[in-house]
């Protein structure tokens, strides 16, 4: 098992108005599974993700993570495993852009405290990966939406994670380079990275393995 959710509440305070996000969420994903969670806008897809990428804590409820529940986690811990086990893409890249898309993709590995040839090496290594090879000195400003969602998908790869969250990946993208990010992503599953999905697009989520819906904060099988 790689994670499990058990009846995860999450609320915040909006002035005096307590706001419900998630409702009671429960959910499993095996190692290398495929997972879409589908839903609407403001469904609380991306906090869902950010619990399930310890960004962000649950009201209540118990996070089980490749055995081991969650709230005995120390800072430390829940770094250790957001820098070395969990790699993040997201609908707007999240690229600096004043640093080169070599330079993105060493940025997280920083932490390793291990040195910087090391690191330009596996940066070199996840760019081939992802079809990028000759764009190591391009900024993001340079680049095309679908080559910084590419750059993106390395900088999550260059941890060598586990589980890979990617939140609307294909959101910002036109219907073509979209498709092409999310054979990367089927690529990638094949290769036994565990992958979920946040999307509102049905076609997006029809290619994955195993499709969840996320309705008024709770989940259901699609």
């Amino acid at each position: 098992m790689m994670l499990e959710l058990q009846d995860i509440y999450k609320s915040y305070a909006l002035g005096a108005v307590r706001v419900e996000v998630l409702n009671g969420v429960n959910l499993r994903v095996d190692a290398g599974e495929f997972v879409s969670v589908i839903g609407s806008s403001g469904c609380g897809k991306s906090t869902l993700m950010h619990i399930i990428g310890f960004l962000d804590t649950p009201t209540s409820g118990e996070y089980v993570f490749e055995g081991r529940k969650t709230a005995a986690f120390m800072d430390e811990e829940l770094c250790q495993i957001r820098n070395r086990k969990i790699g993040f893409v997201f609908q707007q890249f999240h690229l600096l852009p004043r640093l080169s898309a070599l330079e993105n993709i060493c940025l997280p590995l920083v932490y390793r405290n291990q040195p910087e040839a090391t690191n330009e090496k596996i940066a070199r290594q996840v760019l081939d990966r992802v079809g990028m090879a000759g764009r190591e000195m391009f900024r993001p400003g340079e680049l095309s939406g679908g080559q910084q969602q590419r750059i993106a998908i390395a900088r999550a790869l260059a941890a060598s994670p586990s589980l890979i969250l990617a939140d609307e990946p294909t959101g910002a993208l036109d219907s073509q380079t979209g498709q092409e990010i999310m054979n990367l992503f089927l690529e990638l599953n094949r290769e036994g990275i565990t992958v979920l999905i946040i999307t509102h697009d049905p076609k997006i989520a029809g290619q994955c393995k195993r499709v969840v819906r996320m309705q008024d904060g709770t989940l259901r099988e699609a």
